[in-house]
């Protein structure tokens, strides 16, 4: 009997990007398909281009709900699951599946709850940054020793481009953070997996729109949530008996150069004052003291950790807007900076 796989898509005022993202879904060359789209709360045409290609294809279930975030529109949808779903993946409005994406997880799965392949980032210029690991069955004891692999090779940040068995999910529901709850959500599956199938393959394309920044939005409670994410990885460290944490460190350390490249970002609305200040909450921070030490990453990580270290407000906030200025007008450099391993 073919496997039924529910694939999870919030929609806020996509209208330019919705019908490719479905198209690339509803072609996929596994037919057993449906897509809960939850429109949330949009006041453009994404209403009517849902209502549109549900029209033309019944695997696509439009869900129309008030605006509450894309953590609210995914916990909605898999609180509707169709009955008999195998197995779910999650897309965003924005982002396109190769068209053997779902075939190609299901079949090299090789009975693992979690299934985790490579994705691509396209740039408005049209070029591709791939990523992926090599191929590999992981077991539940052998998750510590890899945990780390995957986190510097830029995996474990996103939902997407996985293929998650429906019972793993149940119960399990995303934070309202409005940022980051992508990877609190991924942990706690990956916690729950007996098997997890690393895929090589980049199936999925993250698609950067024309104007669109490397640096991300920036959200007064990320900071918060960087160190909350920080403390679940320091539990499964303890709970999986990894003992190395330089490489966690590492990412700890880049969330943190995040959040103070934030505040140079386009939609950052803070004053000089408040920036100082948000600035020295973060650098005087005890998690940040502790864990920014001894990280890898090589030079450029020590170098921006020692400049933490220093705790000189305005010697970290030059610098880290020196790296803002460098992302928006070399985004390849900053690409290859951001996610290096």
């Amino acid at each position: 009997m073919p496997q039924l796989v529910s694939v999870i898509l919030p929609a806020w005022n996509a209208e330019k990007t919705l019908e490719p993202t479905l198209r690339s879904v509803l072609s996929q060359t596994h037919r057993e398909l449906r897509v809960l789209a939850v429109d949330d709360g949009s006041t453009d045409d994404t209403p009517e281009i849902l209502k549109r290609l549900s029209a033309e294809d019944p695997r696509l279930l439009p869900i129309y709900a008030p605006n509450g975030g894309p953590a609210a529109a995914r916990n909605l949808a898999l609180s509707r699951l169709p009955a008999g779903t195998d197995f779910i993946m999650f897309l965003d409005a924005d982002d396109l599946l190769l068209p053997d994406a779902v075939e190609y997880a299901l079949l090299n799965r090789e009975g693992a709850e979690l299934v985790i392949f490579g994705f691509s980032i396209r740039q408005a210029d049209g070029s591709l940054r791939p990523y992926g690991e090599r191929e590999q069955l992981l077991e539940k004891d052998e998750l510590g020793e890899n945990l780390a692999r995957l986190y510097k090779a830029n995996l474990l940040n996103q939902v997407w481009a996985k293929l998650y068995a429906a019972p793993l999910l149940e119960g399990l529901r995303f934070p309202d953070c409005r940022w980051g709850e992508d990877r609190l959500f991924l942990f706690e599956a990956l916690f729950r997996a007996e098997k997890v199938k690393i895929l090589p393959e980049s199936k999925h394309r993250y698609v950067m729109q024309e104007g669109e920044s490397l640096i991300t939005r920036y959200y007064e409670r990320k900071f918060r949530v960087c160190c909350e994410i920080d403390a679940r990885v320091e539990e499964m460290c303890a709970e999986l008996g990894v003992t190395g944490e330089r490489d966690y460190r590492y990412m700890f350390a880049k969330s943190v150069f995040s959040c103070l490249t934030n505040l140079y970002s386009r939609s950052c609305g803070l004053g000089r004052g408040e920036k100082q200040a948000a600035a020295r909450r973060i650098v005087n921070d005890p998690r940040v003291c502790r864990r920014c030490r001894k990280a890898s990453g090589g030079l450029p990580t020590r170098a921006l950790c020692a400049v933490l270290h220093t705790r000189w407000v305005g010697l970290n906030l030059l610098c880290f807007h020196t790296l803002a200025w460098t992302g928006e007008r070399f985004p390849r450099l900053f690409l290859r900076l951001k996610h290096r391993k």
